[in-house]
């Protein structure tokens, strides 16, 4: 299974546009409302390495109004803690959020080993590039979740810096 996030930065207001053209492409999963860095969130999964490249060149990137991607290729998925029915109650009632992880990269292992022990922590994936890791959690409230990265996942040892992407809930869609 091949496996990638794709973050976007698009135009002001067109997020809802940008979000139900991508129900058109077939590899992606999920796609989610983000405020932060980046407007959108999209994860996308096939079995077809070539898929998810003419997905991204030639689906993602030719949708109007978005202004720059960053793709984030999957090395391995490491902790997927919840099935799609606790994903569907956590993306009604939960604060969401994506953070990139660079760490040292003799201390991947030691790291995903630290971010399973937290309780929040939902779902982990091993990257190729710029960021070594991707996790993703969920809390009561964004206050909560700007608490478990300060306080839980950034005082782990070997990490060197996060970027947090909080999503918007009721903004995106999952299959």
């Amino acid at each position: 299974m091949t496996k990638a996030y794709v973050l976007i930065v698009n135009d002001s207001g067109k997020e809802d546009f940008i979000i139900s053209n991508l129900k058109n492409i077939s590899s992606i999963t999920n796609a989610f409302g983000a405020f932060g860095t980046y407007d959108i969130i999209t994860k996308l999964e096939t079995s077809d390495d070539q898929k998810i490249n003419h997905d991204i060149s030639n689906g993602i990137r030719k949708i109007p109004n978005i202004r720059t991607t960053l793709t984030l290729l999957v090395d391995k998925s490491v902790i997927l803690k919840i099935n799609e029915l606790e994903q569907s109650v956590l993306d009604t009632y939960m604060a969401q959020a994506f953070i990139t992880i660079h760490c040292l990269k003799s201390k991947e292992n030691a790291v995903i080993q630290s971010l399973n022990e937290i309780l929040e922590v939902v779902e982990v994936d091993m990257l190729i590039g710029s960021y070594e890791i991707i996790c993703k959690i969920a809390a009561p409230t964004y206050n909560d979740i700007s608490e478990i990265i300060s306080k839980k996942i950034r005082k782990i040892p070997g990490i060197k810096s996060t970027i947090t992407i909080n999503i918007i809930n009721n903004q995106g869609f999952s299959r």
